[in-house]
């Protein structure tokens, strides 16, 4: 297989001070399992574009195959036996590919278009997000079909499907690039100790500055008193003063000067230190989330309940108990209804045509906040949504900061944002209010893994009730208390 070289790679798009990509000089051997990572707005997608000649760059880029990016507007042209092969290896209806595109469900799509890039002769796979209309059925047969090939570079946030089909992988860092042979997990757990050694010795520093910064002030004092005293040893008035204790005077001031003026270097050199320390540092903010406790220890129960939507039923033998304080994870196929049920529990069963038959109990005065799994309902100024929600405009603000938001974002118009950020609004919304019950629904969708390590670390160690549909593996056995199957 041939290997790509990148030499002396410089890319920004024009209108941002923001440099993508500085001097980046890196080799690629076509033949991996290639993980792209990186925080949201780092410039996977971009890396794409640029290994296609896409978009104008500094340097060169050398040896790369004809590719193909997924999701494609158009599939490959491809032998019929060929995309049933691959869609028979995916576990897939191969009646699929007779089917209309759009009458596909978001599953099929991704299969049948995985299928055509890989039945193709030739063709090198750029694949970006291939999870996101996956359940976590799919996303096991796509991670095994995966695994099962050679050469191609693979952009997800769900680590363990990452982990599962790539054997190098490529993180774009606030400073470069860092190309390792190992999964992400890997280059996680070793990014996380590089981190914390870096931690360590930046407290050290500023410890170290704090004390020189002390010692030059005390000296620096010392040194003018010095300097004064010998200055007034050479008025008139005291001409007549011993020569001796004039010249032990000057040389004291001279010797406190020059210990002022090296303890000011070396306090430079020290700052110099810590600054280049950490450089590659991500810092995610810690989250904070405030549930309240519902007086009804059982708030929700649910006894052989049929699902149905405008009539017609979606899943029927539900039984579901929420006790306070737990972490309830719907799982199934999609279509099993899932988010059907979310929906209802969220009030929204007229809306959706949803009514149910069979025991149901929601306490009375419930306070429940709901992140949906679409965004479209996302409309006008980010200040706007938060006033139309009741939230605290102080604390939805502070929220986004620490989700890597600018100031200047705040008075963007919702539409200006990416999927990941208008994600990212409704969470931040989210934590603004104060429920008794957390429904979302596929919350982490469009998130980058660091982020996603932050919300499984804020929902794992509060004591909020919450029931969510999410696929991400990692994250659904770090933070569920219990699971319940649908379907």
């Amino acid at each position: 297989m041939p290997v790509i070289n990148i030499n002396n790679l410089t890319f920004g798009y024009d209108g941002s001070e923001k440099i993508l990509f500085d001097d980046v000089a890196i080799t690629l051997d076509t033949s991996w399992k290639l993980a792209l990572a990186g925080r949201n707005g780092r410039g996977k997608t971009t890396f794409f574009k640029l290994l296609r000649g896409e978009l104008p760059y500094s340097g060169t880029i050398t040896g790369v195959p004809p590719t193909v990016i997924f999701p494609m507007s158009e599939l490959p042209e491809n032998e019929d036996w060929r995309v049933r092969k691959e869609l028979n290896l995916m576990g897939a209806d191969p009646d699929i590919m007779w089917r209309p595109m759009e009458t596909l469900s978001g599953g099929e799509r991704t299969k049948l278009m995985l299928a055509n890039l890989f039945a193709s002769d030739g063709i090198y796979p750029l694949i970006d997000e291939p999870t996101n209309h996956l359940d976590r059925q799919g996303r096991e047969a796509v991670a095994e079909y995966l695994s099962s090939k050679d050469g191609f570079i693979l952009i997800s946030h769900d680590r363990a499907f990452l982990d599962q089909c790539t054997d190098h992988t490529l993180v774009i860092t606030k400073t470069g690039l860092e190309l390792v042979n190992a999964t992400y997990s890997v280059w996680w757990e070793n990014n996380e100790q590089r981190m914390e050694s870096e931690r360590a010795r930046n407290d050290q520093l500023k410890k170290e500055i704090s004390s020189i910064d002390a010692a030059m002030k005390k000296n620096a004092k010392w040194s003018s008193t010095a300097e004064s005293y010998k200055n007034r040893s050479k008025a008139p008035s005291k001409i007549a003063e011993d020569h001796f204790a004039r010249a032990y005077m000057g040389a004291k001031a001279k010797k406190l000067m020059s210990t002022a003026k090296n303890l000011e270097h070396r306090n430079e050199r020290k700052m110099e230190e810590k600054q280049g320390l950490l450089k590659d540092l991500e810092r995610t903010e810690t989250l904070k989330i405030t549930g309240t406790e519902h007086h009804n220890r059982t708030p929700v129960i649910l006894k052989d309940v049929c699902l149905m939507r405008y009539g017609e039923p979606i899943v029927t033998g539900v039984d579901l108990t929420v006790e306070r304080g737990t972490k309830i994870s719907l799982q199934g196929k999609n279509g099993c209804g899932k988010s059907t049920l979310i929906k209802y529990l969220a009030g929204m069963g007229e809306e959706e045509g949803i009514t149910i038959s069979g025991d149901c109990y929601i306490a009375p005065g419930l306070k429940i906040s709901y992140v949906c799994q679409d965004t479209s309902s996302l409309d006008g100024t980010l200040y706007d949504i938060a006033t139309a929600r009741g939230c605290d405009k102080t604390v939805f603000s502070t929220i986004l900061i620490k989700m890597g938001f600018t100031k200047e974002m705040l008075y963007r118009d919702v539409s200006s944002l990416s999927l990941g950020q208008k994600k990212f609004v409704m969470i931040a919304l989210s934590l603004c209010e104060h429920a008794d019950l957390y429904l979302w629904d596929e919350p982490l969708n469009y998130i980058d893994v660091y982020m996603r390590h932050e919300i499984e670390r804020l929902v794992k160690s509060n004591n909020v009730t919450m029931i969510f549909v999410e696929h991400d593996r990692a994250f659904t056995e770090s933070v569920a208390d219990a699971e319940i199957t649908m379907g």
